[in-house]
């Protein structure tokens, strides 16, 4: 009985120890997370930001592909695709070229206010991020 007493006496001297001086402070480890949470979150932000531009791409190569089934070529620009975003209103788009073979349109934006532009490309093949602004 002796040892069992000696034995929950130190583990319960021992998680004092560690409580007072080993593990972290609370309010310390509580700025830690928040600090955490609001650094994602922002990055949150942008990158829901970014799947606008993904959606447009997506939506740009659908009307592409219909206007070349109706008309035997791919649509030179966006009045004739009958495009008009309704989200957010981050990015824009151009058609840069476009004839009956393939067409190049890209959609650029600004999403965190500095100097480099989210930059994306989309053809008949698919579409690709050529700068990321969250990277940058």
């Amino acid at each position: 009985m002796k040892k069992f007493l000696t034995i929950v006496v130190l583990l319960v001297a021992g998680y004092f120890v560690y409580v007072k001086f080993i593990a972290p402070p609370e309010h310390k480890a509580a700025k830690q997370v928040e600090q955490k949470v609001f650094e994602d979150r922002y990055d949150q932000t942008k990158a829901a930001k970014q799947a606008e531009a993904e959606l447009w791409a997506r939506t740009l190569i659908n009307k592409q592909e219909e206007y070349y089934a109706i008309n035997g070529r791919y649509a030179s620009n966006l009045r004739d695709l009958k495009f008009t975003p309704r989200l957010g209103g981050n990015y824009r788009a151009k058609v840069v070229r476009a004839d009956e073979n393939d067409f190049l349109i890209e959609i650029t934006g600004n999403i965190d206010n500095d100097a480099t532009e989210d930059i994306w490309e989309v053809t008949k093949d698919g579409y690709r991020h050529i700068i990321d602004d969250i990277a940058r």
